[in-house]
């Protein structure tokens, strides 16, 4: 199965099945008893339509990223990038204080690298983005590039972190 349709699916069980149950438990409590027809179309429709529109958006945003071909590395939520550069952490946090966009996340050293968190805007509840210093040669250093969202039920991030991830790379190989 393509990792697109599975996302289908995926968003259409766990939209549709949790509304079906939660209209279901309302006509309960309001004396209308169980009717499976109503809970099967509910929970159809309801998951249909939140799959439709969410994983089209989704497709649609990875495909304006770059996207050609879409993966299960691509798809979803989490993402992850090995890097190579010749910036060390503090040169790095240089570089990523001097983004226009990178620059305005809050930024926080940990042990072996960086910690970006954005806030929530009307794409997400904000993302968690990690810079991990893997290897440190002589001005040969690899990093760990990981984005993820701060909710972690979420299903489609709309490509954010895939674009977290990118941004990240144009500022280490000095793009921006």
């Amino acid at each position: 199965m393509k990792p697109i349709t599975k996302l289908y699916l995926k968003t259409f069980l766990y939209t549709g099945i949790p509304f079906g149950l939660i209209m279901l438990g309302f006509d309960l409590v309001d004396g209308d008893g169980f009717r499976f027809w109503k809970f099967i179309y509910m929970t159809i429709f309801f998951g249909a339509t939140m799959s439709l529109i969410l994983v089209s958006f989704h497709k649609y945003r990875l495909n304006k990223n770059g996207v050609q071909e879409i993966t299960n590395d691509n798809v979803g939520v989490n993402q992850t990038r090995n890097l190579k550069s010749n910036y060390n952490k503090r040169e790095l946090i240089e570089k990523i204080k001097g983004d226009p966009v990178m620059g305005k996340m809050k930024m926080t050293e940990i042990e072996n690298g960086i910690l970006l968190k954005t806030g929530i805007t009307l794409q997400s509840w904000g993302e968690e983005i990690k810079i991990i210093l893997k290897s440190n040669q002589e001005n040969n250093f690899e990093y760990i590039v990981s984005s993820s969202p701060k909710l972690k039920t979420t299903l489609v991030d709309y490509g954010k972190n895939l674009e977290n991830i990118n941004r990240i790379e144009n500022v280490i190989k000095n793009i921006a």
